[in-house]
């Protein structure tokens, strides 16, 4: 049989921290352009064409232009790694010497200037409805306040996520409890917004006004992860404990610093073009929460 090489072009950090010698992987699911392992450790890592941006869990590939891992992968076979190199049926990824990508500043202990960020709001706001109506974007959530949204959602009116600082737990169980797992995508509309949700909170979680709320919500996201499928539960479970993508980890990164609109609306872009509609969730997501972060000023 005829195998594949690839050597890889960037290793998220999750991903290199979890691989170990002689671990195997079993194939969960199968797209053109990317294939998700199954980790013994529960979590799934991803193995994604160069065009992708980088993921905590990814491994990024030079694959040629026809590749199809449809046609070069299936459910359930196994993949193992052996000194610093992922070899499946077929195909082989060297994974030694590849760059570790790692959102430096979205770990920093500084926490960033709250009024800094929240000066971008409208920039991001006109983005996000720019964007959605040169796309046609559908979402069974609605994406912003007072924004009128395309005809095709499956639930009309699109729901109106409920979610504010001052939330009882019971209505806080409520809301979490009916977003989890609703809409449509791979990835479903609720848990997309609760992840951009859980995002813009993140760098200031510790400030008095905001900890009690964060803490109870990811709290209940976690406990309530087997309401949505295995792909999505992996990105909440991740995003709970604080891990995000490259375009998010960016995105948050220039809202806490001095940087133009120009920058913003180029970040926002790159969060929106993520999946047919996970981008466009998340930033909505993210949004919700910049008010959030504005009602505890």
């Amino acid at each position: 049989m005829t195998t594949s090489a690839f050597s890889a072009l960037s290793v998220g950090y999750l991903a290199a921290s979890r691989l170990s010698d002689w671990d195997r992987l079993r194939v969960h699911s199968c797209f053109q352009r990317s294939v998700n392992l199954h980790h013994p450790d529960g979590y799934l890592l991803s193995l994604l064409s160069g065009d992708f941006q980088d993921l905590p869990d990814a491994i990024r590939i030079p694959v040629v232009g026809d590749w199809d891992w449809r046609h070069h992968a299936r459910v359930g076979q196994y993949a193992t790694f052996h000194h610093g190199v992922l070899q499946g049926e077929g195909w082989s990824v060297v994974l030694r010497r590849a760059p570790c990508w790692r959102p430096e500043r979205w770990f920093s202990d500084e926490e960033p200037p709250l009024p800094e960020a929240l000066r971008h709001y409208a920039t991001l706001a006109w983005q996000l409805e720019q964007y959605c109506r040169q796309q046609n974007s559908e979402s069974d959530v609605q994406l912003l306040p007072g924004v009128e949204q395309s005809r095709y959602s499956r639930h009309s009116p699109p729901r109106v996520v409920q979610l504010e600082l001052g939330d009882s737990l019971v209505r806080l169980t409520g809301e979490v409890t009916a977003l989890i797992g609703y809409g449509r995508g791979l990835t479903p509309d609720g848990d997309d917004y609760l992840l951009g949700y859980m995002a813009a909170l993140w760098p200031w979680r510790r400030q008095l006004a905001i900890a009690a709320h964060d803490a109870a919500l990811r709290n209940l996201i976690g406990s309530q992860l087997s309401r949505t499928n295995d792909i999505s539960r992996h990105y909440l479970a991740r995003a709970v404990a604080g891990h995000f993508s490259e375009p998010i980890c960016h995105l948050m990164s220039l809202l806490g610093s001095a940087t133009s609109s120009a920058q913003i609306q180029a970040a926002a872009l790159a969060v929106m073009q993520f999946g047919a509609s996970s981008g466009v969730d998340c930033l909505a997501g993210l949004l919700h929460g910049l008010r959030t972060l504005r009602s505890s000023l």
